[in-house]
């Protein structure tokens, strides 16, 4: 049965046309040909010329993340999102100060994409972006500054740090974050994170930087800060930020496993391999619980000192000296778990 032109023409505005680009034809001139709800389909080998601002509504496919590589122009990003967007089985990649996809708005799914920038892999400024399968490198493997981001089955590296918060939401899951990075693996200055069955290898100074906003982690594994200026790197530093840290480990930490300055922690399940200054090292008014948590390694296991105050049920401090309280500062620390043992600074009135 034939179809009348109408009906055909209603029907490719409903299910969207389909433009296939070998590798080697004009990119722009295919993006010109395409609407809404449009798929542009890229084959095998390297695509010359960035997608620019694509269209609101394009689906982009590859045949594979690294199989379709999609090289921007110098001076361009691969990609503009400011509205919705597809990708998938497919590489970008952009130089020096770039990205390899911006997402300025609308909301953006990655899958079995891999982006890589000089400024940054992937640079959110607004907007939503959920990915199953990425791979993001770059200065930034990820720099968010506002907007909400969802990746799942992630990998990451960056020269100054593999993800950087700055503000909005930051979920991901089942990822690995290398480095070395010059500012740490993860760092988060604003916003709110939440971080499931990550590793984190070899990352740089620190392993996770805190300066600001709250991070949430569960199943994190941090492995082996490298010393710098001659001073061992801390697995986690917390500074004027919230961090909420359950069933992880804390492993080859070159200086302490946890430092915290005017910070609120709270520690389940974590164990702890203190390196060249102890373990958990609580400054300047900070609040910590500890629960069912293992400090192994250098002493002291737990510092608190300059009026922190620390609750401990379970904590337990393979190390020795275990406990070292700057008292006289006001700071204590309750073990709740015996009340009736000797606590820290119990005579100081």
């Amino acid at each position: 049965m034939s179809v009348s032109p109408p009906l055909a023409l209603a029907l490719s505005l409903l299910l969207g046309a389909e433009v296939v680009v070998p590798a080697g034809a004009s990119l722009g001139e295919a993006l010109e040909r395409l609407g809404p709800g449009d798929v542009l389909r890229l084959g095998p080998g390297v695509h010359r010329g960035g997608l620019g601002r694509p269209g609101a509504g394009l689906v982009v496919r590859g045949a594979g993340a690294g199989l379709t590589v999609v090289e921007a122009l110098p001076g361009e990003d691969g990609a503009v999102a400011v509205g919705a967007l597809s990708l998938s089985g497919l590489t970008l990649v952009a130089g020096p100060g770039r990205s390899g996809l911006k997402v300025l708005g609308g909301a953006v799914r990655l899958e079995d994409v891999a982006l890589s920038g000089g400024s940054a892999g992937l640079f959110v400024e607004s907007g939503r972006v959920e990915g199953l399968g990425v791979l993001l490198e770059g200065e930034y493997g990820l720099l968010q500054s506002r907007g909400e981001v969802a990746l799942t089955g992630l990998t990451a590296t960056g020269g100054a740090a593999g993800l950087a918060l700055l503000g909005g939401t930051l979920v991901v899951a089942r990822a690995t974050v290398t480095g070395p990075s010059r500012e740490a693996a993860i760092t988060v200055a604003g916003g709110a994170a939440r971080l499931a069955e990550l590793i984190v290898r070899d990352p740089g100074p620190t392993g996770l930087a805190v300066s600001g906003g709250e991070v949430i982690g569960r199943d994190l594994t941090v492995a082996g800060p490298r010393a710098r200026r001659g001073l061992g790197g801390a697995c986690l530093q917390v500074r004027r930020g919230t961090l909420r840290l359950s069933s992880s480990e804390l492993v080859a930490c070159g200086g302490a496993a946890l430092e915290a300055s005017r910070a609120s922690v709270v520690l389940d399940g974590v164990d702890a391999g203190g390196g060249e200054v102890g373990g958990l090292i609580f400054t300047d008014h900070s609040s910590a619980e500890l629960s069912a948590t293992l400090t192994t390694g250098h002493g002291p296991g737990l510092v608190v000192m300059q009026g922190s105050q620390v609750s401990a049920f379970g904590a337990r401090f393979w190390v020795q000296p275990a406990i070292w309280a700057d008292c006289a500062s006001g700071a204590r620390v309750r073990l709740l778990h015996d009340p009736q043992a000797r606590q820290p600074c119990a005579a100081v009135p």
